[in-house]
């Protein structure tokens, strides 16, 4: 299974672990909504209990008797006559028969003195809370006597009715959460496994056909009648030249990679002349240039400026910009430019080649990517080349830009400080 599906697998995975507890922390809401509604029914059950109790009269709508000013507080109308003995055993065994089992203030409000004349604090065996009357309770002012209850941990024990559905919520989450990690994980271990699959069989095919084409030109220069034929033994002297270039620059690009992701990139900067280091990366390549028939031009600013870099490493960069800028043409034209603003040098590389797509840009300089063609085979490289220009320029404390138009060209801009 490809890195493509597994990844929309992964998507759809975690879209439904997503609505799974969405849903979930949905329903814990909505449960705890219902255990809400539940308590203030019990609890005004509670009241009318008490009413019919003391022979209240409660003909009127109980919506007329009974006021919630809070979520955790009833008033409730009572006879002025009503003894605070009457009214707390009353509340008392009405909230139990209504299994309203947590701490209670009961509280009785008279109108004239415009305060509590008794005030009790209930805690119940069941509430698990340490003894304490809490805050002292507010005064609502009425023209009436009233009956208060104050539930001072109603949300604690709402939660506490609540334990097996969090308790199972939670699990659940967990387990989720735990699956989601597992899976990106594994995504991640298998994405892993497949660059490295596919770096070895670029590896593989990459050094096979200069090992093969060198393996040939040996083998027909190793003959003695080749001697009388100074024509063909210039030809596979050159082409073997060729790909000994091609395979040397694959090389030093995988071991200097490879140095970088074990020690990090060490530069050991000097007085350096892009125009000279330009010159000798083409001189360089010179094989390559005449098998391809390209076409280099150069046009340097005119002062010849000097930079602090590390040469080998700058080298090594420019040499890939322009190597991948002849390779990628059918008739390459490579048009290098240099210039100086700000106190920053900029070398730009364009070429006329096949053109990058955008979809594509973005990754252009992650480690062992290539541009993909159809066949993974028909792309050359081992996708290292540009992810080692990327940290040169990094490095030195500089920029690359890319701009780059399928079926007309790329240009690379390499931006560096001076000092």
């Amino acid at each position: 299974m490809r890195s493509v599906t597994f990844k929309w697998i992964m998507l759809t995975s975690s879209l439904v672990i997503s609505t799974i507890v969405v849903m979930q922390l949905y329903w814990l809401n909505k449960q705890y909504n219902l255990e809400e509604k539940e308590f203030t029914t019990n609890v005004v059950k509670s009241i009318k209990a008490f009413y019919v109790d003391v022979n209240y009269n409660t003909q009127k709508n109980l919506q007329t008797l009974i006021e919630l000013p809070d979520k955790n507080t009833f008033l409730f109308k009572v006879d002025s006559a009503t003894s605070a003995t009457t009214l707390e055993d009353s509340i008392a065994l009405e909230l139990s028969t209504q299994n309203v089992f947590t701490d209670c203030k009961v509280a009785l409000y008279h109108p004239l003195q415009n305060a509590y004349v008794y005030e009790v604090y209930m805690p119940t065996a069941a509430s698990h809370y340490p003894i304490n009357e809490g805050n002292e309770l507010p005064i609502f002012k009425r023209n009436y006597t009233y009956g208060m209850l104050n539930f001072p941990h109603r949300n604690k024990y709402i939660l506490g009715q609540m334990s097996w559905w969090i308790f199972s919520s939670i699990v659940l989450i967990l387990v989720l959460v735990c699956f989601a990690i597992s899976l990106f994980y594994l995504y991640k271990q298998k994405f892993q496994n497949e660059i490295q699959n596919d770096f070895i069989r670029n590896v593989t095919h990459e050094f096979q056909t200069p090992l093969t084409t060198l393996t040939v030109g040996l083998d027909i220069i190793a003959k003695p009648t080749i001697v009388d034929h100074p024509e063909k033994l210039a030809k596979y002297t050159k082409l073997m030249q060729g790909q000994t270039e091609y395979l040397k620059q694959h090389i030093d690009n995988l071991m200097k990679v490879l140095k970088t992701e074990a020690v990090g990139l060490v530069l050991e900067k000097k007085e350096v002349q892009p125009h000279q280091l330009i010159k000798n990366a083409i001189a360089q390549l010179y094989t390559v240039i005449d098998e391809k028939n390209a076409t280099i031009q150069y046009f340097f600013e005119p002062t010849e400026t000097t930079i602090l870099a590390d040469y080998n490493n700058l080298f090594v960069a420019i040499l890939n910009l322009i190597s991948n800028a002849i390779k990628y043409a059918t008739k390459p034209v490579v048009i290098i430019e240099t210039s100086v603003q700000n106190n920053v040098y900029s070398i730009s590389i364009k070429d006329n080649g096949i053109g990058i797509d955008k979809h594509f840009q973005k990754k252009l300089f992650k480690k062992f990517y290539r541009v993909p063609t159809g066949d993974v085979h028909n792309v050359k490289g081992l996708g290292l080349g540009l992810y080692f220009v990327k940290k040169v320029i990094d490095a030195h404390g500089g920029n690359i830009k890319l701009n780059s138009i399928v079926g007309i060209g790329t240009e690379f801009v390499i931006e560096l400080p001076k000092n």
